[in-house]
């Protein structure tokens, strides 16, 4: 029955995928400080809307929202220009946080096993790919940095946090030991659908994290197998779709 239920999830989140993948002939919204709504802090805080004015000046209005979900700019607009000069300090900061759901692909690159049933701890690096989907919050740094000219140079830095589930398939080494009987002549690849939970840091459309999950074995020896349903800890490196 279980098989059965991850098969289906499985193809679920190929095809959530394939609909998305039109995402990767763009470049991808989250990596750009763009004109929208933003938090200014992680989580929660006031929310406000950048509106860009050119390539060296935003400006920034307070946003009001109702109890019916409604929500108006305020008129205390701020701006923030490379040509002033009322800087106080020599290098100014501002933070700017956007949520969103987050959907990537990724590959688990490295996978660490723990010791069970006599057979040692294992590192592996065997193929596994899988369909991500959790929260995520984009981090935007505009910096100021005053020049020798006595004007300022904008620099906007990047930073993306993920955290939530993914689902996929992947191949593993079947013989023997890992069926518990060590006499066997079994040895064979099999195929595993791999499910759990992942954290990961995103620069670009490039993602990085770790992975903690379990995998369960597609064929009929998956109940001897000693690491069917264990946990597992894998490196991750992803590619953002949305």
């Amino acid at each position: 029955m279980i098989h059965k239920i991850l098969i289906k999830f499985v193809i679920y989140t190929a095809i959530i995928a394939s609909f998305s993948s039109c995402f990767f002939l763009k470049e991808n919204s989250k990596n750009g400080f763009n004109d929208g709504i933003y938090q200014t802090k992680r989580f929660g805080g006031k929310k406000v809307y950048v509106m860009s004015i050119d390539a060296d000046t935003i400006s920034v209005f307070p946003v009001l929202e109702f109890k019916d979900s409604t929500a108006i700019l305020t008129r205390k607009r701020i701006n923030y220009t490379t040509i002033q000069k009322k800087f106080k300090d020599s290098l100014t900061v501002h933070n700017f946080y956007k949520p969103s759901f987050d959907l990537d692909l990724l590959t688990i690159a490295m996978k660490y096993r723990p010791a069970i049933e006599g057979i040692p701890n294992q590192l592996t690096t065997s193929f596994n790919g899988a369909v991500f989907g959790g929260y995520r919050i984009d981090a935007y740094k505009l910096k100021y940095k005053r020049t020798p000219l006595n004007n300022y140079k904008q620099h906007v830095t990047h930073l993306g946090y993920s955290g939530g589930l993914y689902g996929g398939v992947g191949n593993t080494s079947i013989n023997g030991s890992t069926l518990g009987v060590p006499n066997s002549p079994l040895l064979y690849d099999g195929v595993v659908v791999i499910i759990g939970i992942s954290a990961n840091m995103a620069i670009d459309n490039m993602t990085f994290g770790l992975a903690f999950g379990t995998d369960y074995l597609m064929d009929s020896y998956h109940n001897e197998w000693i690491y069917e349903g264990k946990p597992t800890l894998g490196f991750t490196i992803g590619l953002n779709v949305k």
